[in-house]
């Protein structure tokens, strides 16, 4: 049994428990979780980690009900449920909610981050999470950005061709989320871009409507993806970074101590977030190459080929939603370096 469904088990073990003890007393307040992801992935974990918090410490005041694998909808129609209040939280990637912000596409320009430390602090950059939920605010009216974490980790290019160069991917029908910045990108490296909602991906694989998608290792894997795509190349352009939002309305329905408890399972959901994908992945590795897979892992002249991808993805972004969102993901970066060079002295004394 994998990791992952241990812990899904085991939280399940959790939930089910509480729903006994609580039988005969009705819960105060309904939070629904409803998200795009299939049970056997992280997030879906993650959920359940924040369910059963939320359920234990409100002492059954509040049921959290779990909806995963796009029982609700797609990125946008759970939004749009949040926003209008039929959904309590939900989950997207940034092109998963562009068209509601466009600016949030700034995280998904092409190798702006370095490496998963990099990644980690720009997470949980405060500067840079609290303007962006006062503007998603600002847009939606009531959609509030919890937080960011990890998803599944990096995305790499997949598809049914070996690839080591940017010139083997021309021509390829790559399949990006509906983000004109993945749109762009892959355009900017002569890919053929069609964007495609994540619970139609794999029969579009299999009936030749793409040939190939940008996704994190884990993605492919848990959704067997890996049954038509055979060939990756790990560039890691681009982070599967999640953003994680609540219903305003909803939030501020509920008194004050169980609006901390809600704030805390989230923090519970984040760490596990946070950690769990990285302990998952030598084991998503094995299982894609068990399966006639082959990662390939750049030179750093094969890489340099992927490059030139980013400056016109960049001008487009400035182009269209102006250099502020570019400019404040870029100081964050640059605040996380300072950080971790700053860490690596302490560490090693110099």
């Amino acid at each position: 049994m994998s990791v992952t469904s241990k812990l899904n088990k085991l939280a399940i073990g959790l939930t089910s428990a509480i729903a006994l003890a609580s039988a005969t007393q009705a819960a105060d307040f309904t939070m629904k979780i409803g998200h795009v992801s299939a049970v056997t992935q992280p997030l879906s974990t993650c959920a359940e980690v924040m369910k059963s918090h939320v359920e234990r410490y409100s002492g059954g005041r509040i049921e959290v009900q779990h909806y995963p694998a796009g029982q609700l909808g797609n990125f946008r129609e759970n939004v749009e449920a949040v926003q209008l209040g039929t959904l309590e939280m939900t989950l997207t990637s940034g092109g998963g909610i562009a068209n509601f912000f466009g600016p949030i596409q700034a995280f998904d320009i092409p190798y702006l981050f370095a490496n998963d430390q990099v990644m980690d602090k720009v997470m949980a950059d405060r500067e840079l999470t609290e303007k962006l939920r006062a503007d998603v605010m600002a847009a939606t009216g009531s959609v509030r950005l919890m937080g960011m974490t990890g998803g599944v980790g990096w995305r790499d290019f997949f598809a049914n061709v070996p690839v080591k160069t940017a010139a083997d991917l021309q021509g390829v029908k790559m399949r990006t989320v509906e983000s004109p910045v993945s749109m762009e990108f892959a355009g900017a490296l002569g890919m053929n871009p069609t964007p495609v909602p994540w619970p139609e991906l794999y029969t579009s694989l299999a009936t030749g409507v793409v040939n190939g998608t940008k996704n994190a290792l884990s993605d492919v894997v848990d959704t067997s993806l890996n049954d038509y795509v055979k060939y990756a190349v790990a560039d890691h352009h681009t982070h599967n970074l999640i953003f994680w939002w609540m219903s305003d309305t909803w939030l501020q329905s509920l008194p004050a101590d169980l609006q901390g408890v809600v704030v805390d399972g989230f923090h519970e959901l984040t760490k596990t977030c946070n950690g769990l994908p990285g302990a998952l992945y030598l084991e998503k590795y094995e299982k894609f190459v068990e399966s006639g897979g082959e990662v390939h892992i750049p030179t750093e002249e094969e890489k340099a080929t992927f490059l030139p991808g980013q400056q016109p993805v960049i001008d487009w972004f400035v182009e269209k939603y102006g250099s502020e969102y570019y400019d404040l993901v870029q100081a964050a970066v640059a605040r996380a370096e300072a950080e971790i060079e700053a860490e690596r002295a302490s560490f090693t004394g110099q």
